[in-house]
């Protein structure tokens, strides 16, 4: 933690000491760094810091004005009369305005993409009974066109169907379209093939900015998708109020032609009856808006920011005079978790203080909207990452310690301290003085004991059929974007003939050079034997020794193959792609990072290439006995965890979810997946991608599985796992609780991947 704050403390010296899991009075770019964080100079600290971003832009900007007009108790209306009989929203004097009234927002962030479809009525219900009248989410670029000009609008993708239903529940709504979202979402939402040679200025586009080619592939996606969005605007008879360009911008660049230019394309598909607006912490502002009529400028940041008016300042200046009703869009409920972290726990009593006085700000039309009001999942490969020297994946779970928990819950379960929902809702009725509806009772979730995994199949003799068409013969390697893979593993594969002039040096030691460190984790396999790991932190050598014996049984294996050559053995390096960063402007690809890979400083040259998206697991075959590429090492005994010597293996079991035993409805209830001396790997059941499991790094010990994905009688589990695995009998475990209570520090996984025989 002391190096990632080190460099935000370099940036920022008036926020000097940082401790993980608490607030900043300013929000940095350590939100996308390692956790939130406070500064000893207290109040003080941040006030002057404040002052000193106000007077850069203008003393003679603040300006003052009455109110007096406008006083009102800041009260909800749940059918206001509209005048005239013409829906509108909009600014005057400082206030929001809905349908000619003064309007309050108390909002709450709320992400589709990051739950089961068939949870959205049950969430959306629970952010109503907290109090909240309005929610914001984000539309993720890279989960609508997951190949270029390809476009999804359907099941977990039906951003319209989520829509209508918060209208349904008379919700309105903050539209967040990015293009670049940021929310520890995989690349910020952008999509990974814009890092392949195959689409235009893949690779060497400068990502958000008013690069021309970009700004096309932009372009293209917004005209996709604004115009399904026009016919929702409140205005149109739909919900939503306020569309925001980009996120955060300030951290990354001050082009103000990228800027100017998503305005224009967002009029062009939206007209101008709908605000546009952009969101920085209050010290980044100026690099991250427009100045003036362009965009509503508003502020986001965290609890125990002592200096309100300061924050507001800075919003203010940058806004018309009667235009910048003070909004903070961005009010921390909880905190990102990375692994290998301890889970975020903040503070309930310092999150309701702030929140408090932020509604009661001018005179109670303070506006507010909670990130998050509930987290979610990041399920398959959604996960980001934040890269600051270290590489910091996220966890899978976005519980985010917020008021709603991942799987619906109202307190805090799997975390601890006490209930944020109804600390929040109390809050908001105190203010508003109207009191919400009672909460549902959560979705049920049970315990359905343990399934045997009683079947296995080996990654690496399954690859190529995993692959299948995407399979490519290249000369050198290039990394998993450009053979069309967004998420998973890869393999590259090539095959090392076995002589006096080749690059491998039999029963000494040899070097394997990749130039520069594959992204993210790496296995080096010969001939089938696991030689040596690598993970991007490292340096992009390898050293192993390869027993001439190891050779020979090589060759006497493949003389009885058909079709193989005993001349050559393979040398397989799979690569495992756990996130790609979400914060910044820089690419993140994955994969092998340099074409120029050497074996004894002699190049190698003629790769086989297998992307591994994971998508279809019905073509592996699995078998029901222990094969020789799923043993490892003697150990001393069961319940052991022993390293896999020959690479990635999957296992699989069944289960009945008794209709029962387990009551009706629709599908079984919720569970929790344990995976008991399991290290690192995916998970599916029923083929649904549940995302990274890693207990042996932490916090989170178990993986949510939504009911909706289970079915009433025989349901499958599958695991992928690339670390190690239990001796004996195998199993995992559904559970009704998650835990995220044990953690090993991640600068401690270089020991972890060194490790040999038990883990």
């Amino acid at each position: 933690m002391a190096a990632r704050a080190a460099s935000m403390h370099a940036a920022l010296p008036w926020c000097p000491t940082l401790n993980t899991h608490q607030l900043c009075l300013i929000k940095i770019s350590s939100r996308r760094s390692g956790g939130a964080f406070q500064t000893t100079r207290g109040k003080s600290a941040g006030r002057h810091a404040l002052q000193r971003v106000a007077r850069t832009v203008s003393v003679n900007a603040v300006h003052a004005e009455s109110d007096q007009a406008l006083r009102t108790t800041g009260t909800h209306r749940s059918e206001p009369e509209i005048k005239g009989g013409q829906r509108s929203f909009g600014i005057e004097n400082n206030r929001f305005m809905l349908d000619g009234e003064p309007f309050q927002i108390i909002s709450g962030s709320i992400h589709y993409s990051r739950i089961h479809p068939a949870y959205w009525r049950d969430r959306l219900l629970r952010v109503k009974s907290m109090g909240l009248n309005a929610i914001q989410f984000y539309v993720p670029w890279n989960q609508h066109e997951v190949t270029p000009g390809n476009f999804t609008w359907e099941n977990d993708a039906d951003v319209e169907g989520f829509i209508k239903l918060a209208a349904e529940l008379d919700l309105l709504v903050l539209l967040r379209p990015g293009p670049y979202i940021c929310a520890e979402w995989d690349f910020g939402g952008l999509p990974s093939w814009l890092a392949s040679s195959k689409v235009e200025g893949g690779r060497t586009m400068k990502l958000r900015s008013s690069d021309p080619v970009y700004l096309k592939h932009v372009d293209a996606w917004w005209a996709a998708l604004l115009p399904r969005m026009e016919p929702l605007l409140y205005a149109n008879g739909g919900p939503i109020v306020m569309v925001q360009m980009e996120n955060e911008y300030g951290f990354c660049g001050s082009d103000k032609v990228y800027l100017r230019h998503l305005v224009a394309t967002a009029r062009q598909h939206l007209g101008d009856g709908v605000i546009l607006y952009t969101t920085d912490p209050p010290h980044i502002v100026l690099q991250g808006s427009l100045r003036g009529d362009d965009v509503y400028t508003v502020v986001d940041f965290g609890p125990k920011y002592f200096w309100l008016r300061a924050a507001f300042t800075a919003q203010r200046v940058m806004n018309p005079s009667g235009k910048s009703p003070p909004f903070n869009s961005e009010y921390y409920t909880g905190w990102l978790t990375h692994w290998g972290e301890p889970m975020a726990n903040t503070s309930s009593t310092d999150m309701a203080n702030t929140m408090s006085k932020i509604l009661a700000w001018d005179n109670g039309f303070g506006s507010i909207n909670l990130y998050m009001a509930h987290g979610g999942t990041n399920f398959g490969y959604w996960a980001g990452a934040n890269v600051d020297k270290k590489y910091w994946p996220h966890i899978t779970s976005y519980d985010y310690d917020a008021p709603i928990s991942e799987a619906g819950s109202t307190g805090q379960p799997g975390i601890g301290g006490p209930s944020k929902f109804e600390i929040i809702r109390d809050v908001i009725q105190k203010h508003t003085g109207v009191e919400a509806p009672a909460p549902e009772a959560p979705p049920r979730i049970a315990a359905m004991g343990s399934v045997k995994l009683s079947q296995f199949a080996s990654l690496l003799d399954s690859a190529k059929a995993l692959a299948g068409s995407a399979a490519a013969d290249v000369q050198y390697p290039d990394i998993m974007e450009e053979y069309g893979q967004s998420g998973g593993l890869i393999v590259y594969r090539i095959q090392l003939p076995i002589n006096a002039s080749g690059p491998l040096r039999l029963g000494q030691a040899n070097t394997l050079d990749f130039k520069v460190t594959p992204h993210d984790y790496v296995h080096v396999l010969v001939n089938g034997k696991r030689v040596g790991d690598l993970h991007r932190d490292q340096k992009p050598q390898l050293s192993f020794v390869m027993p001439a014996a190891d050779s020979q049984a090589s060759q006497a294996s493949s003389s009885s193959s058909p079709g193989s050559d005993p001349s050559t053995i393979p040398l397989d390096v799979v690569v495992q792609a756990v996130g790609r960063s979400n914060f910044g402007c820089d690419w993140d690809t994955k994969g092998l990072q340099s074409p120029n890979v050497t074996l004894n400083g002699k190049p190698l040259v003629g790769w086989q290439v297998l992307p591994l998206q994971l998508e279809n697991l019905s073509i592996i075959n699995f078998s029901d006995a222990t094969t020789a590429t799923e043993q490892s090492p003697a150990s001393s005994g069961v319940g052991v965890t022993v390293r896999l010597e020959h690479g990635p293996v999957f296992y699989r079991g069944t289960f009945k979810a008794d209709k029962g035993e387990l009551g009706g409805g629709e599908h079984p209830p919720d569970t929790f997946l344990a995976m008991p001396g399991f290290v690192k790997g995916l998970a599916w059941v029923n083929g649904f991608n549940l995302g990274w499991y890693w207990p042996a790094q932490g916090p989170q010990q178990r993986l949510y599985v939504p009911g909706p994905v289970l079915k009433h009688g025989e349901n499958e589990v599958v695991l992928l796992e690339v670390e190690g695995a239990p001796v004996g009998a195998r199993q995992v475990d559904l559970v009704d609780t998650p835990d995220f209570t044990q953690f090993q520090p991640l600068a401690d996984q270089a020991k972890t991947a060194q490790n040999r025989g038990v883990i």
